[in-house]
């Protein structure tokens, strides 16, 4: 009796990656690492997550503080009559307004969960180890990076996507002279960190690839040609 060779299934599926890695978005940590990094503590438009315009008026106010007029003659009450006080006056309402800016307005009310990490870190593709901004970047864009970088891991969080592995995998019978009946699965090597809502386009290239890999596979197995083309006119497809 002849060795005979058959073909059973040719399956192509998308399986949820349980351990995906997403540093490439950022990471969530109980300290900041970064002047970029987001305290979820407080809501994405509160001053608290905005480092760059909170320093800008921490500045403005201190300018403003050492520039601000004393009225030596009137140190207990202003006098409305007097140019100095009326000047000081002016520069203490500014430093107010300044101070108020420079403060919490959110009542932090921000996206932090109870027993969540509250930071959440900027990634690698725009700070360096030290938390600054890569050269090819301006500080400005940055903070924008890293908040719709957060804003996309908020989203996995919430379940309205998450990441997939693509892989071919058949199914195949060997029997030998000595009436031996062996059966067995091949894969291809299969990608992984596939976000879900990737265009339909690319998913569809990456399956093209895997199944062509599966068709290399076949053949190193000893596959003939026309029997590997036989099994792919029925490719199955699987989800979980």
């Amino acid at each position: 009796m002849k060795n005979k060779k058959r073909i059973l299934s040719i399956t192509i599926k998308r399986m949820i990656d349980e351990s995906p890695d997403t540093s490439w978005l950022g990471e969530y940590a109980t300290r900041p690492t970064s002047e970029f990094s987001i305290d979820r503590e407080h809501s994405l438009d509160c001053i608290e997550n905005d480092t760059l315009q909170k320093e800008k008026l921490v500045r403005i106010a201190d300018s403003i503080e050492n520039d601000r007029p004393i009225c030596e003659d009137h140190l207990d009450i202003s006098d409305p009559d007097c140019e100095i006080c009326r000047e000081e006056k002016i520069y203490t309402d500014a430093l107010e307004t300044v101070s108020e800016l420079a403060e919490c307005d959110c009542g932090e009310s921000g996206d932090m969960g109870r027993g969540e990490y509250r930071y959440f870190n900027p990634s690698f593709n725009y700070v360096d180890k030290n938390g600054h901004a890569l050269p090819e970047n301006t500080p400005e864009e940055v903070r924008k990076y890293v908040r719709q970088d957060y804003e996309r891991m908020e989203s996995a969080n919430r379940g309205d996507w998450c990441m997939l592995g693509i892989q071919a995998e058949a199914e195949f019978f060997i029997s030998t002279r000595d009436i031996t009946r062996v059966a067995g699965h091949v894969r291809s090597c299969g990608l992984w960190g596939i976000e879900s809502d990737s265009d339909d386009s690319y998913l569809e290239s990456v399956e093209k690839d895997e199944l062509a890999d599966l068709r290399s596979q076949l053949k190193t197995l000893g596959f003939s040609s026309r029997a590997i083309s036989t099994a792919f006119k029925n490719v199955e497809r699987k989800d979980s």
